[in-house]
């Protein structure tokens, strides 16, 4: 009797962690061509149950997994107290591992500031060992743990087991730090965490790649250990920079389709720095993208043809300061900088578009929009961003500001700056200030335009508790003076 328990209680294990489907990244990519198409149309739960229906088929594919935490994200703001239909959850449906990772993504994008859904996605992908995925998820959940005044060790340890089955070495040895520092006293946990460490280091140093010679090979390749040494040397002579890329370039000729190679190219010629030096390197760095569909390299080349566009102005800037008469250069400044905006714009979308879990992305993607005067972009993305809570206060500032910029929305304003002052109205700090003010003008702005002598008393209060605070601070007397105008004519 009990030999065959054990019997079913191993066949079950087997078929927990065996395959439920096989894997066609075929069908996963008319999954996901759909999924696009549909999105840009705005039926986004059919897009959400599209995009998970290719990772079905292809779970590892962050192609898909952005997609659709893209399209979570919208049809999350849209219907915030609604989840989706049965019929999307029964579309979706899948067996063992598999289903339970895809039930935990739909869960994990639609309120993705829950620690513990976001624990349980990360631990669903580590089950399945999807290294991405599992990173993704994983520092987002570790990132909630790390602030929830109630975090507990089990949050960490699953984190820790997540990391681990992925073989996400340096977040599994952080989750496991974080866990130990919450109970000092287990001695088990402490050599994990040590095992963590060491097996970080023996993957980022090549010692575990028995297949390639592993540690005898790193210490038998001595001319590699001197090109490396000499690319970490602080202070290079031109000469070991021109060596260095000889050998590099060398390298990545002998195996073109080696990406570590190409990077290590890439880099020796951004280390260089000269203009046909940055042109090859976003060359290479763009054909390693063509070559992987890894956005990283995409977002390489971007970062190089942002770093010219910035030289390019800095000098056009320097030369003005040197002969501010120059109508050519004042002409040249003015073709160059909206050209450089949208640039900016355009590389921080697609790395929000890429990254969708990183909401300080579209925090700095807001903050683009409303310097340039694209208010109604910057809200949407300041609503997405203000769950990230570090950057709360600083999310509602911009975007309370930004309802005052659109005219007609004082009482959104008025609501938004609230929100982020959260009762602190003895906040001495810059941002707390800046708040303040900003409240008494949507508070005066509301005050005018409906005659309501209750929001003018308010800004009264506040203008006061300001100037107690920091006399001279911005016009704050001037602004007093006016609303107590207004004051005197609405009870007039």
């Amino acid at each position: 009797m009990f030999g065959k328990k054990k019997k079913n209680d191993e066949e079950s294990a087997v078929a927990e962690s065996a395959p439920e489907i096989a894997f066609s990244p075929e069908k996963a990519k008319a999954f996901f061509d759909r999924a696009k198409s549909v999105h840009d149309s705005e039926s986004y739960e059919y897009a959400m149950q599209l995009w998970l229906n290719g990772l079905r088929q292809d779970p590892s594919n962050m192609l898909g997994f952005n997609g659709f935490l893209r399209s979570a994200e919208v049809y999350a703001v849209e219907n915030p107290k609604k989840g989706v239909s049965k019929e999307t959850k029964s579309a979706i449906s899948a067996k063992g591992n598999l289903g339970k990772y895809i039930n935990a993504l739909l869960d994990f994008g639609l309120k993705r500031m829950d620690v513990s859904i976001a624990i349980k996605a990360a631990s669903a992908a580590g089950k399945l060992q999807l290294s991405e995925p599992t990173k993704a998820l994983g520092e987002h959940a570790l990132t909630l743990a790390t602030n929830d005044p109630k975090a507990k060790k089990d949050m960490f340890v699953k984190l820790l087991d997540a990391f681990e089955e992925a073989s996400v070495y340096n977040l599994a040895a952080i989750a496991g730090e974080n866990a130990c520092r919450m109970d000092p006293g287990d001695g088990e946990l402490q050599v994990r965490v040590r095992n963590m460490l060491a097996a970080q280091t023996m993957s980022s140093g090549g010692y575990d790649d028995t297949e390639q010679g592993g540690f005898r090979k790193n210490i038998r390749d001595a001319d590699k250990q001197l090109q490396l040494e000499q690319q970490d040397s602080v202070a290079k002579t031109s000469s070991t920079k021109d060596d260095i890329i000889e050998k590099t370039a060398s390298d990545y000729e002998s195996r073109p389709d080696d990406l570590s190679a190409l990077g290590a190219y890439a880099t020796a010629l951004l280390d260089r720095g000269k203009n046909s030096d940055e042109v090859k390197a976003m060359s290479l760095y763009g054909k390693a993208y063509k070559a992987s569909g890894q956005f990283r390299f995409r977002q390489l080349a971007g970062e190089v043809q942002m770093r010219r566009a910035t030289r390019m102005i800095n000098k056009l800037q320097k030369q003005i300061q040197a002969d501010p008469e120059n109508a050519e250069l004042q002409a040249k400044l003015a073709d160059a900088q909206p050209k450089f905006v949208k640039l900016q714009m355009d590389e921080l979308g697609l790395q929000v578009e890429n990254y969708p879990t990183d909401l300080s992305l579209k925090y700095r993607l807001g903050k683009l929009y409303f310097q340039t005067g694209k208010y109604n972009e910057a809200i949407e993305q300041f609503q997405l961003a203000q769950n990230e809570p570090k950057l709360r206060r600083e999310v509602l500032n911009l975007m309370g500001q930004s309802f005052m910029q659109l005219g007609g929305w004082e009482d959104a304003a008025i609501q938004t700056f609230r929100q982020a002052i959260d009762g602190k109205m003895d906040d001495d700090s810059e941002l707390g200030m800046d708040l303040r003010y900003s409240l008494m003008n949507a508070l005066t702005d509301k005050a005018e335009k409906d005659s309501d002598l209750e929001s003018a008393n308010e800004a009264d209060k506040i203008a006061a508790a300001i100037a107690i605070q920091q006399f001279n601070y911005r016009d704050v007397r001037e602004r007093r003076e006016k609303i107590k105008s207004l004051i005197s004519s609405l009870k007039s």
